[in-house]
């Protein structure tokens, strides 16, 4: 029973929307269900990392902690999205820190695990890791925008590098 309720709550994942099935029962053996309170921490920005998560239901709140300025929200994930992709990317510690908005459930997936299955079968780690690199994409475009609602549409140019010249072009 619990297997199948498992199985049930991947098929609602959309980042895992068109795995075939025998894939998702494969992720089901390494996964368990986890569930959270509103406002409760899931992991922390720079602990080390094992799992990887995918949204079932509720939200997740991921921010940037810093010293003197506290931590700032990010972005906000919903169902259907993956969380601790630094696991599967092989890094070894969190990049931000994420805190449920709402009671959430999510799928905790071993990443350790879940890199030997892309390994064993490399067309599923080709899709994995491709699902993986689109959703950082949509990160990276999300902190863009931020950044010019932030400068107001003007971000701020970068410094030259003096001891560059034209002869040293690549």
């Amino acid at each position: 029973m619990k297997k199948h309720k498992l199985m049930e709550n991947l098929r609602e994942v959309r980042f895992l929307h068109d795995v075939d099935e025998e894939h998702l029962e494969e992720i089901a053996e390494i996964a368990k269900l986890v569930s959270y309170d509103a406002d409760e921490l899931v992991f922390r920005e720079g602990d080390p990392t094992d799992f990887v998560y995918f949204i079932v239901c509720g939200g997740v709140s991921l921010q940037m902690c810093s010293p003197g300025v506290g931590c700032k929200k990010i972005l906000t994930l919903g169902p259907g999205e993956i969380l601790g992709w630094s696991a599967i990317l092989e890094q070894t510690h969190l990049t931000a820190t994420a805190r449920t908005i709402n009671p959430t459930r999510l799928v905790q997936v071993h990443a350790g695990l879940l890199l030997t299955l892309c390994d064993h079968n490399p067309q599923f780690g080709h899709e994995m890791m491709q699902r993986t690199a689109l959703a950082l994409a949509k990160r990276l475009n999300a902190a863009r925008i931020q950044l010019l609602d932030l400068y107001g549409g003007h971000a701020p140019t970068p410094p030259t590098n003096p001891t560059v010249g034209e002869d040293d072009a690549c």
